[in-house]
């Protein structure tokens, strides 16, 4: 949700290193949700019966469609009931994904203004909560690290399966 309290205030250009660090960061949210996606249908996928029947094969199917539009909220919840569902909960992760999801909603919508003490996103999410702090290179180097890291165990989620296609043979 934007703000709308003030008056309306220019478009201001973030410093190069920040903005570049703001990329790459962004783009670590797009990772997260590929090592997500995959390691839902891996998971999914190991559930499936050699002897599954056209019809339910299909149904199948047409849920891992649903899986590659989901966003990344929705892939969060998807995978920690899944991991649930197969014994395999880990609260540490679920925990870290929730966090990452704060951080991608207000990094992707907020609107940037310069302060005395350095760059502040302006942003208020569905709660009601507003980011009242700036944030700096440092900052974002943190969410990104944070981010490929939950990438990472997803994708060792992925590895951990057999070898009948749900894992990763490297």
């Amino acid at each position: 949700m934007a703000r709308i309290d003030g008056d309306p205030a220019p478009w201001h250009e973030l410093p190069p290193p920040l903005a570049a660090q703001l990329g790459l960061t962004i783009a670590s949210f797009g990772h997260l949700e590929d090592m997500l996606k995959r390691a839902i249908f891996a998971l999914d996928r190991d559930r499936l019966s050699g002897a599954i029947r056209e019809h339910d094969f299909r149904q199948w199917l047409r849920r891992m469609d649903h899986v590659a539009a989901d966003s990344l909220g929705t892939l969060i919840d998807r995978l920690d009931r899944t991991l649930i569902r197969e014994g395999r909960g880990n609260p540490d992760l679920s925990a870290d994904l929730d966090e990452i999801k704060t951080w991608r909603n207000l990094l992707c919508h907020a609107t940037w203004q310069p302060e005395a003490t350095g760059w502040k996103p302006l942003f208020v999410n569905t709660r009601g909560e507003v980011h009242d702090r700036t944030m700096d290179e440092t900052d974002l180097a943190a969410i990104r690290a944070m981010t490929l890291d939950a990438a990472n165990r997803a994708r060792r989620i992925i590895e951990s399966l057999d070898d009948h296609g749900n894992g990763v043979a490297e």
